[in-house]
């Protein structure tokens, strides 16, 4: 069977009602295991403080729009964060999923319910559209039905349903773009074609980039390979390009304003492939497995194939016969070579990480691929001699099977193992004619069910194991703050909690959407670069890409400089004696104690006098050259002396408040080391932070937060060699001491094992300070970790608020290698000073403040000129007038709303539009005319067309 896309139109459509049928079975074996084990279908990550609520939020936003059209669509959120554009955080989530619109038909009682309902027909409609390209071929519908469910069950489907379900939308976009392509090729019409381009680009720009990616590759190879002088070049190009300009035009309402927020976002300026030229050995090591296994997603750049096990004697047949197959041999091929080179996965992220999140662009030939080799092995087309060589394949990929099972001590391969040898033997029978056709559809049918119920089995270690349980989203949602939100009054606020703290039993609660309150911690794929630079500069040690400031590590000048006027506390969890300085408890939950009668919960509520208001007016300025210069800790104080901007005229601020404190590291021998080179051959050893403090020093100062500074940090680990023979010697050592025989060889292998498969040495490291309040961390990720890896140079680490300064901290580094740092320890004095200059602040803050949609409106009285100065994140999209007359907004503080006030009384005004938003949906309205006018036109010709060949026709 030569590969050839048939458009004659079928009349028999029982396949559907089939894969119903067969939907319905693999369904339960998907999504049955989390419901009887008593979980449901929220992953306690993104699903539960992204796509969930989000989605509920936008249902929420969408009834108010329809209720007040006058009004127009909001566009800027108060409450998200620390304020965030709407259409930047719902666009990638929400705005483009035509699935998303299904929450309006249910419901509010009920929006659980249906988000995981919606997450059930995503799927379906994942098989649906397998089937209709399937449908283009010459197959049977048992051999359709196996592809679908190879299409459908595989590590990627099987944790993106659930975990990260706009990814599912690719698997139902891709068949279709594939069959609407091959129908323009085939000389037939671009409308079908320029449809899907339209559904692909508003979806989500990111996926739209990989399939657009996917299209164009598939294009090249599809012309190259079948088309090339065969079809009038041309006339192709013309339908190509008005498919593809068009639905770009007509989507530019969405795709505008999201590439805008993009470019503007922390999400430039990554380090491209995290610095990787090539994978680490493991991954080239481990990668075969995948083929089959899949397991390790996470281990492997998101390369986890993990397909049904009759996929390896179908691809050794595909490319046996690759002539009559040459365009899914050619796309498989280079999909292989593509998995190999780390720069692929940068690119088709958008040159930041080397995510490999195009494989799912692989399945489609891999399902393609089943659905050759089952035809072929029911119609016993399979030679002796193709048989032998799939049995040798197999063995020769058992073996390799069974020596990683040994190396990584992971037997969890046997299931695959099992129904590859199933697969083996079915495939045999049933070509021989020993074995009835339905023999290996329903072998195939069985590895694809055993495959779901044990990546859903909630207890075999996988991600399953972390989904919700039945009914604790909701309780989440009641008691995020252990229930004391509820005593809180009403008006704008922002809160925060404590560090790390835990109130209920997910750790992971990144997002406030539930609650109402202003948490000043945000989760979303897109977040304003100026509010994450911010972060890095004053050296939030918390600071992620996607969540800039998390709790903003209890630093009590940048909560009180940020509003926060609430902390929510959980007592008895990490770092429950680390509130900020200045907040003082105000309400405290029901004591609960364990077993034992020890107390293990108690949620508590501080207040602080000392949060700076949303707007006030600043008389002192501190120049952008001038600031650059200060230390992390020193930026942070300054916060509150005046306001960063550039030439505004003001008087410049005098900046003090900021100690430093003489320290040295010290061994523990007493040996005073270096604080600039450390080299770390004791895995155990940990080292004394002495800080130089006399009591009459400590006494001055007084009540303050205890900062550690480090900066310039480089970390170079020892060879694989190096740190094998450090750690043999170590180990040798312990037997001694032990009174044991040491064995050498087994040992050694023990650790090259661990390195191997850690993918050390490698540049991740932590370094680690600890002391009576806190214990501190700083992290560099491995660039395993794919969109979270970022280069850590410094950070500050919050060690506490304390009466009396301690004598000395603990600091330890994790891995082995040579550390370069500068060490510098501070303490920033929370006295009258700087009670004072909040105090003078608040007297100059905003009055009769009054947020609304899309804006606010205040009053200002001041004696003289100075700058309005806020917390609101700053964005183009800002406009501000004074008494009704327009001024620049400008950036103060580096990433916050500014503008000039003069002196006097005065009403302001500041309005918030989405940059982009009306540019691009200008240029939408005017496409989608231009097309009303070329489709009228074509269907007047065609009309036209069509009536002089019926006439030609009737005159015979």
């Amino acid at each position: 069977m030569i590969l050839q896309f048939s458009f004659n139109k079928k009349r028999d459509r029982a396949v559907y009602w089939k894969y119903s049928v067969f939907f319905l079975f693999l369904a339960a074996c998907v999504f049955g295991p989390y419901l009887v084990t008593g979980h449901s279908l929220i992953w306690n990550t993104d699903t539960a403080n992204q796509h969930l609520p989000l989605l509920v939020k936008y249902r929420e936003y969408v009834f108010s729009f329809l209720r007040h059209l006058s009004q127009g669509p909001a566009e800027w959120s108060w409450t998200m964060g620390l304020g965030s554009d709407l259409f930047s955080v719902f666009s990638y989530y929400t705005i483009g999923d035509v699935f998303a619109y299904l929450a309006l038909l249910f419901p509010t009682s009920h929006l659980v319910f249906a988000y995981q309902l919606i997450l059930l027909l995503r799927l379906y409609c994942v098989g649906l559209a397998f089937v209709y390209f399937a449908r283009h071929f010459d197959f049977k519908d048992g051999v359709v039905l196996i592809g679908s469910g190879v299409y459908m069950v595989n590590a990627y489907l099987l944790y993106t349903a659930l975990a990260q379900p706009m990814f599912t939308t690719t698997f139902i976009l891709f068949p279709l773009i594939v069959v609407q392509l091959e129908r323009l090729l085939q000389g037939g019409s671009a409308w079908p074609l320029f449809g899907v381009f339209v559904w692909m680009l508003v979806s989500n720009y990111y996926l739209a980039f990989v399939l657009g990616l996917g299209a164009i590759i598939y294009l090249f190879l599809r012309w190259g390979l079948a088309y090339w002088k065969k079809i009038p070049f041309w006339p192709t190009i013309k339908k190509l390009f008005f498919a593809s300009l068009g639905a770009v035009l007509l989507s530019a309402g969405l795709l505008l304003p999201e590439l805008l927020a993009v470019v503007n976002s922390t999400r430039t300026g990554s380090q491209f492939a995290n610095g990787l030229t090539f994978y680490p050995a493991y991954y080239y090591l481990l990668l075969p497995k995948e083929l089959i296994d899949g397991d390790n997603w996470k281990l492997m750049f998101w390369s986890a194939l993990g397909l049904a096990s009759i996929i390896l004697p179908a691809l050794v047949y595909l490319f046996r016969n690759w002539r009559k197959y040459r365009l899914v041999a050619a796309s498989l091929l280079l999909g292989a070579v593509m998995l190999l080179i780390p720069a692929v996965g940068a690119v088709f992220n958008g040159g930041m990480s080397a995510s490999n999140r195009w494989t799912l662009l692989l399945y489609l030939p891999f399902a393609f691929s089943v659905m050759v080799f089952v035809k072929a092995i029911s119609e016993q087309a399979v030679s002796q001699k193709e048989m032998r060589l799939i049995f040798t394949t197999s063995g020769i990929y058992l073996v390799y099977l069974v020596a990683m099972s040994f190396l990584e001590n992971d037997y969890k391969l046997f299931l695959s193992v099992i129904f590859l040898l199933l697969s083996l033997g079915a495939s045999y029978l049933v070509n021989e004619g020993r074995a009835l056709k339905r023999a290996l559809l329903l072998t195939v049918a069985a590895n694809l069910a055993f495959n779901a119920l044990y990546a859903a089995l909630p207890y075999n270690g996988n991600f399953a194991a972390k989904m919700l349980v039945r009914g604790e989203y909701e309780q989440i949602a009641e008691d995020r703050y252990g229930g004391l939100n509820h005593i809180l009054p009403a008006g704008f606020y922002r809160v925060n909690t404590v560090s790390n703290n835990q109130f209920v039993s997910q750790k992971k609660l990144f997002n406030d959407l539930t609650s109402g309150l202003a948490n000043v911690s945000s989760y979303y794929s897109i977040q304003n670069q100026y509010l994450g630079q911010f972060s890095t500069d004053l050296g939030n040690l918390q600071y992620d890409n996607n969540i800039p400031f998390h709790q903003l590590d209890d630093r009590t000048i940048l909560n009180n400089f940020l509003g926060v006027r609430y902390i929510f506390n959980q007592k008895y969890s990490v770092n429950g004696s680390k509130v900020p300085g200045t907040y003082d408890l105000i309400a405290a939950g029901k004591e609960k104690k364990d077993q034992n009668q020890e107390p293990v919960y108690q949620a508590e509520l501080y207040k602080t006098t000392e949060a700076f208001p949303l707007l006030w007016l600043s008389y002192k300025a501190i120049s952008p050259s001038r600031y650059q210069k200060l230390s992390a800790s020193q930026k942070e104080r300054a916060l509150a002396s005046g306001v960063v901007v550039k030439g505004v005229g003001l008087k410049a601020a005098k900046l003090t408040g900021v100690k430093t404190i003489k320290a040295s590291l010290v061994d523990a021998s007493g040996k005073k080391l270096s604080k600039n080179k450390l080299t770390y051959t004791n895995s155990d050893a940990s080292y004394n932070l002495k800080l130089h403090l006399s009591d009459k020093e400590k006494v001055k100062l007084g009540k303050s937060e205890l900062h550690v500074e480090i900066s310039q940090i480089s970390y170079q680990p020892f060879t694989l060699s190096q740190q094998l023979d450090l750690e043999l010697k170590k180990a040798k050592q312990e037997a001694d001491l032990a009174g044991q025989t040491f064995n050498e060889r087994a040992t050694r292998y023990k650790y090259w094992r661990y390195h191997l498969l850690a993918g050390s040495p490698d540049p991740s490291y932590k370094l680690t300070v600890t002391g009576k309040k806190a214990s501190e961390t700083i992290v560099q990720r491995s660039q395993d970790m794919t969109s979270f890896y970022r280069l850590v140079d410094s950070a500050v680490m919050n060690m506490g608020t304390y009466q009396t300064l301690p004598n000395s901290l603990t600091f330890q580094p994790s891995k082995l290698g040579t550390y370069r740092f500068k060490i510098k320890v501070v303490a920033i004095p929370l006295n009258q000073e700087y009670t004072k200059e909040v105090w003078q602040i608040q007297k100059q803050g905003v009055k009769q403040l009054k947020l609304a949609q899309n804006q606010l409106t205040g009053l200002f009285t001041s004696k003289k000129a100075g700058v309005v100065t806020s917390t609101i994140p700053y964005s183009n999209g800002w406009t501000a007038t004074v008494d009704g007359k327009a001024v620049k907004v400008i950036k103060t503080n580096t990433a916050f709303v500014g503008f000039k006030m003069p002196a006097g009384k005065h009403r302001v005004r500041l309005v918030y539009r989405t940059p982009g938003l009306r540019s691009g949906l200008l240029i939408s309205l005017l496409t989608a005319l231009a097309i009303l006018v070329y489709a009228a036109f074509s269907h007047k010709e065609w009309r036209r067309e069509f009536r002089a060949k019926k006439r030609k026709k009737n005159s015979f």
